[in-house]
């Protein structure tokens, strides 16, 4: 899918926000010459909106800015108008916080995630996120539905081809047991979870309940890793209706140690197998 317009106007704002902060001006100063809300600076900054190329030169010059750094700049103000392949489905594209979760996931190398039930979309067999959206407080319509699974269909192609998105997913043992859409769909969606588990780029591993407390008990979490080092980890936390991300090392730090502890807290690759299939071989026939 390559590189989308959220990691362009990420990157973007960052490297804004760090040239401001050497040539020592603030938030007031750049509105001031920009004839523009601080808010907007900000927003900029943090690469939640788009950017008038325009608005990029006045600010880099402001700045003071090399020529060659003016240049870079306004490239990716350009690469970052373009629309992400999620907004030709308008219901998808509206909901708050998924844009920005899919223009990361979407350019990510590789994703970290935990959390309780329901399971991870990248890994949901069609039927149970049928299901899932069959149980939604929100009543859908058929094309909704239709829409929702051929979104979630093509996010999963991510974890295929040569170069494939590397996936490592901690399922609480609740997301496991949890019967949505009934026995048979959650022992195809779990046997599902065994045969992707054989996959090179996808590790999973079981957190049971047997483990007791952890650092991210009440939390869902995923962790996005880019390729090029000009793009910082993002951490993502809640879901479409509750996100924060936090792409600063003091704010992630805290999220990834919690991640790792909750990684050695769970089984490992081979023993997760085998209690999903246990789990799988609870249900009835």
């Amino acid at each position: 899918m390559g590189k989308s317009p959220t990691v362009h106007r990420r990157r973007l704002g960052s490297e804004l926000r760090r040239l401001r902060e050497i040539a020592g001006r603030t938030h007031r100063e750049v509105a001031a010459h920009l004839d523009c809300s601080q808010g907007k600076i900000s927003q900029i900054e943090l690469g939640r909106v788009p950017v008038r190329t325009s608005d990029v030169r006045l600010m880099a010059e402001f700045y003071g800015a090399t020529g060659d750094q003016v240049e870079a700049l306004i490239d990716l103000a350009q690469d970052s108008k373009q629309r992400g392949w999620w907004q030709q489905y308008p219901s998808t594209a509206q909901r708050p916080g998924l844009q920005t979760y899919l223009g990361l996931e979407t350019s990510a190398k590789a994703v970290s995630c935990f959390g309780s039930d329901p399971l991870p979309e990248l890994l949901q067999t069609t039927d149970y996120t049928r299901a899932l959206l069959m149980a939604d407080s929100q009543v859908f319509t058929d094309d909704e539905i239709a829409e929702r699974l051929k979104v979630v269909s093509i996010r999963q192609q991510r974890l295929l081809g040569e170069n494939p998105l590397e996936l490592w997913a901690v399922l609480d043992e609740s997301a496991l047991r949890r019967c949505v859409g009934g026995p048979a769909v959650l022992r195809q969606q779990l046997e599902h979870l065994v045969l992707l588990g054989y996959r090179r780029n996808v590790t999973l591993q079981v957190l049971p309940f047997k483990v007791g407390g952890h650092p991210l008990m009440g939390d869902r979490a995923a962790v996005f890793s880019f390729a090029d080092e000009a793009d910082p980890q993002v951490v993502h936390l809640g879901d479409s209706a509750n996100s924060r991300f936090l792409d600063k090392a003091a704010d992630t730090s805290d999220y990834l140690k919690a991640f790792e502890q909750v990684c050695t807290n769970a089984l490992n690759p081979k023993d997760s197998s085998a209690f999903i299939s246990s789990v799988a071989d609870e249900l009835p026939t």
